[in-house]
Parts: structure tokens; C-alpha cells; sequence
């Protein structure tokens, strides 16, 4: 079982020093420090959680507005695109994980 703990951590180790997780890290550090951007991305979320406890158009319309003028930013987008990337990649391995264990309690009939 030690063995299997120790692949597994190589496998996050090598994810972590991985250019596309770096330049994800990279990328939302960036993002982070830009402090209109974070501004907007604040305002999106306290407005989301006034828009789920009530249905007011003006403030599901403000959302929309924030949404549009967040994505205008291509710190922004870059952003997301390498998220979408990293999410890939982290979905790819954890269908692999799934496959493997299906296959190991499957029953061979």
C-alpha cells in the first residue's frame, strides 16, 4: 500500500512541476494582483448571493454587466483558458483512477 501512496505522490509531484500547472499558478497569481479585476470578481460574488436569496432583475442584470466587462480583460481570459486546461488535465487523471479501480473490483465471471 506504501508503494501505491508513493506513485500517487510522484504523480502530484510531477503535476506540480508540470510548465502547464506553472503557468496556471503563474496566471492566477497574476490575476490576483490586479486589484480592478479582483474588484470586479468581489462585486460578482456578493451579488450572487443576494441573487440566489432573491430573484431581482436588476441585480442578475448587473451580474450579467460585471461578467461582460470581467471578460473584456485578457489577463482574464488567459485566466480561464489555462484553467480549462489544468481542469483537462485533472479530469483525465481522475478518469484513469476510475477506470483502474473499476477494473480492480470488477468481478471476472
Amino acid at each position: 500500500m506504501d508503494d501505491i501512496a508513493l506513485n500517487i505522490d510522484n504523480l502530484f509531484d510531477s503535476f506540480e512541476n508540470s510548465k502547464l500547472y506553472k503557468d496556471f499558478v503563474n496566471a492566477k497569481k497574476q490575476l490576483e494582483s490586479n486589484e480592478e479585476i479582483m474588484n470586479i470578481i468581489t462585486r460578482i460574488k456578493r451579488l450572487q448571493k443576494i441573487a440566489t436569496n432573491n430573484k431581482d432583475e436588476m441585480v442578475e442584470k448587473e451580474i450579467r454587466d460585471l461578467y461582460k466587462k470581467l471578460e473584456s480583460y485578457p489577463l482574464y481570459q488567459s485566466y480561464l483558458i489555462i484553467k480549462d486546461l489544468v481542469q483537462d488535465e485533472l479530469f483525465g487523471v481522475k478518469e484513469q483512477f476510475d477506470s483502474y479501480f473499476k477494473e480492480i473490483l470488477s468481478l471476472d465471471a
